[in-house]
């Protein structure tokens, strides 16, 4: 089917409420190539390659959310990004070491291309997600898809010859080939009923040979990637599907396997261990033991600081400074926090859950943050919970102890869900 440019270019004129959940229940993933991510990790994922600081992939996700729901233009988008990224030197070519092969190589960071490259690929997964959505939804009364190409000039000869296929939404052929099916591609599907299919002269296909897989190897990495014909390598997956799957809760007995970001009260909420007395400190000690006694339990000191990598393999910088105020003062019983210091570390070392949350702070910022969650009973069955959360504006970590614990908790359990664990049945 032959689409004009005006056509081609313009977007719905309000975001789809799917569209928009897809992109906010990602998290971040720090990646040097694209092919360090393969096919449905993109659907949880955010990442540019080469971003490979957390300040720069936020302000690129800042600016994609905000193209998604405020219908901002790619004039706009690369107008806004195009002075951030220059004033924090990610701009251009330069020379950057591969942390893969620790070789020293020019690479391409910031460009109008590849903004536009990011603008494209991500508005266009949420999209395709989003309209997956509602075509579960509808499939009962419109059960067929059907392929739609561009057909101009810039039109992949493959996707040309898949134009006009018509299959079940449950077919097979959708896992690999609902579009996207590779960078720039424009390819979408339209929904249609038997009546539709009568009224415009259509019959059910059968599905298109795919032909043999074509072997791609990243030279970087060496890895080997069997990409079907016509397809670029990382998009051979049904982006919908992929979300679908990172909102269904796993099984309570294992490890998450993806970061779930489903409707977390619909997944169990974790058992409470008993409350460690030993950990809850006197609370008549000098603001310097406090501080002393958080280092101890990561191997550290004041004025000795140390990187301690987490449950999901992020390393944290666990230092004396995160007591400090401006002036270099330790203020550790503000707010009667002192005493659970221990149970504060303890939250760090073996939480419950790990949450990705994304915050508005300051406001029109959007920052990634992570908080780490623990529950406890007392033994007078009294609740208790320990929340340390961290981020590019700071930190902050609560104990409280509190009666109405399931209201409570549910208010804090928010974001993608990166870890829950194992144990906790």
């Amino acid at each position: 089917m032959v689409k004009t440019m005006a056509d081609r270019v313009e977007l719905k004129p309000l975001p789809p409420k799917a569209a928009i959940e897809y992109f906010r229940k990602k998290v971040y993933k720090l990646t040097f190539n694209y092919t360090d991510m393969q096919r449905e990790e993109h659907a949880y994922n955010f990442t540019v390659a080469k971003a490979t600081t957390l300040d720069i992939l936020q302000d690129i996700r800042q600016a994609v959310d905000a193209a998604i729901v405020d219908g901002t233009t790619l004039k706009e988008f690369q107008g806004r990004l195009k002075p951030i990224l220059h004033e924090k030197g990610w701009w251009g070519k330069k020379e950057v070491i591969d942390p893969v092969s620790g070789e020293l190589s020019e690479v391409q960071l910031g460009s109008p291309r590849r903004l536009r490259t990011i603008f494209d690929t991500n508005i266009s997964a949420a999209y395709a997600a989003g309209k997956w959505e509602g075509i579960q939804r509808a499939k009962k009364y419109r059960p067929y898809l059907v392929y739609d190409a561009v057909n101009d000039s810039h039109t992949r000869p493959q996707h040309r010859a898949w134009d006009g296929t018509v299959l079940p939404a449950d077919d097979p052929f959708w896992d690999e080939h609902y579009p996207a099916n590779g960078w720039g591609c424009r390819c979408t599907v339209r929904q249609l009923g038997p009546r539709d299919l009568q009224r415009q002269g259509l019959e059910v296909s059968k599905a298109p040979p795919t032909g043999a897989p074509r072997t791609f190897i990243d030279k970087k990495t060496g890895a080997t990637v069997l990409v079907p014909p016509g397809i670029d390598p990382g998009f051979a997956y049904n982006v919908g599907k992929a979300r679908m799957k990172a909102m269904v809760p796993p099984a309570v007995d294992r490890p998450l396997e993806i970061p779930f970001a489903g409707d977390i009260s619909a997944f169990p909420s974790p058992l409470s261990r008993p409350l460690p007395k030993d950990k809850i400190l006197s609370p008549d000690l000098p603001e310097e033991e406090y501080v002393r006694r958080f280092m101890k339990e990561f191997g550290g000191d004041i004025g000795k600081p140390v990187v301690f990598k987490d449950v999901t393999g992020d390393h944290i910088v666990i230092s004396d400074d995160l007591f400090k105020n401006a002036k270099g003062e330790f203020k550790v019983k503000k707010r009667g926090r002192h005493i659970y210091m221990l149970l504060l570390a303890e939250a760090i070392k073996n939480p419950d859950e790990v949450f990705w949350v994304w915050r508005e702070y300051p406001k029109g910022r959007w920052t990634l943050s992570k908080a780490f969650l623990t529950n406890w009973k007392d033994d007078k069955d009294i609740p208790a919970f320990t929340m340390f959360d961290t981020g590019p504006a700071g930190w902050q970590g609560v104990t409280t102890f509190s009666p109405d614990r399931k209201s409570y908790l549910a208010n804090q359990r928010d974001g993608a869900l990166a870890y829950r664990r194992p144990d906790n049945k």
